[in-house]
């Protein structure tokens, strides 16, 4: 379940009510996201905001709708949403299958570069840490990720990742993978140094925080690998 699927069940909803052919408008990140996010769709398919938000209102990934008096649909994602979304992520899964090198190759030692290759290679040495101790991304339960996903440095990597597979392909241009790319990384560094995803005293024992951090690490991971692919940049596992 990505925030594309979610927008292509907000298209059919509209189309259930008379709404016009078109394609669906992504979802837009607001200063609540990860939870809240916002849809033009109603405006888009030409049908009655609040009768749209109605409608979507029951769907499992949705915990409210409401019409906005601009017009946009305000959508409280669920738990189980957020959840399944970073799940899909951390298979490498819902992202552009372009072939590697479609958009580039570009300089890895710029600045981008540099952050996605630092990101990336901190984000193996925790998989191995995390696989030592047992855990892996398929271990955090929605429960986990609702305890455990409170820390705003978290927060700001979870939207930049649900964000990434929209922005990886479209439009398919290097600028758009590099911007996507660069806002991940950044949002990665400082979260990886503020917010263990394993234990770190000795004896302490696994959080739920602590699973679903190692759920988030593994999006980060596959997305990162994902856009550095697509630029014919290979993804380094030491630096």
């Amino acid at each position: 379940m990505s925030l594309r699927d979610i927008a292509n069940a907000i298209d059919d909803a509209a189309a259930s009510l008379g709404g016009r052919p078109g394609t669906p408008a992504p979802l837009e990140r607001t200063d609540r996201a990860p939870w809240v996010w916002v849809s033009a769709q109603a405006m888009r398919a030409g049908v009655h905001p609040p009768a749209l938000a109605d409608r979507i209102a029951g769907h499992p990934w949705c915990a409210t709708a409401t019409a906005r008096q601009d017009g946009l649909l305000e959508l409280r994602l669920s738990v189980a949403a957020v959840a399944a979304a970073l799940r899909e992520l951390a298979l490498g899964a819902g992202m552009p299958p372009k072939p590697a090198g479609e958009l580039g190759p570009l300089d890895p030692s710029s600045a981008w570069g540099a952050a996605a290759g630092l990101g990336h290679a901190r984000a193996v040495r925790l998989a191995g840490q995390a696989g030592a101790l047992g855990l892996d991304a398929a271990s955090a339960t929605d429960e986990d990720v609702a305890a455990g996903l409170t820390d705003p440095l978290e927060q700001a990597l979870v939207v930049e990742l649900l964000d990434a597979p929209r922005r990886l392909d479209a439009p398919v241009r290097a600028s758009g993978v590099v911007g996507a790319l660069a806002a991940v990384a950044a949002a990665y560094l400082p979260w990886e140094q503020s917010c263990p995803a394993i234990p770190t005293r000795p004896g302490a024992l696994v959080q739920p925080y602590h699973r679903t951090r190692v759920l988030i690490s593994q999006a980060g991971l596959r997305v990162l690998e994902r856009g550095m692919a697509l630029l014919g940049v290979s993804a380094p596992e030491r630096m």
